[in-house]
């Protein structure tokens, strides 16, 4: 099992390296792309229903929104 783990990471390291990784550029200036962070309610509040729907639905996309806050953070730095 040990030596499974081993070939997956040497295998996951190695795809990494050739594929570079996060750009450097993108890491340098320090650009942040804040699309992903609470989509859901962004998207609750753009969407075209009655009032009254909207107010029913916020507190579930909060809770989603911020159970998924650390990815979003991610991918709006690595799509920055």
């Amino acid at each position: 099992m040990k030596r499974i783990h081993r070939l997956v990471a040497a295998a996951g390291l190695a795809a990494l390296l050739v594929s570079g990784g996060p750009s450097a550029a993108s890491a340098a200036s320090g650009a942040f792309n804040d699309e992903y962070v609470y989509a859901t309610t962004r998207a609750v509040n753009d969407m075209n229903a009655h009032p009254g729907a909207k107010v029913t639905l916020y507190p579930l996309t909060l809770v989603v929104d911020t159970a998924f806050l650390p990815f979003a953070v991610i991918a709006g730095f690595v799509t920055g």
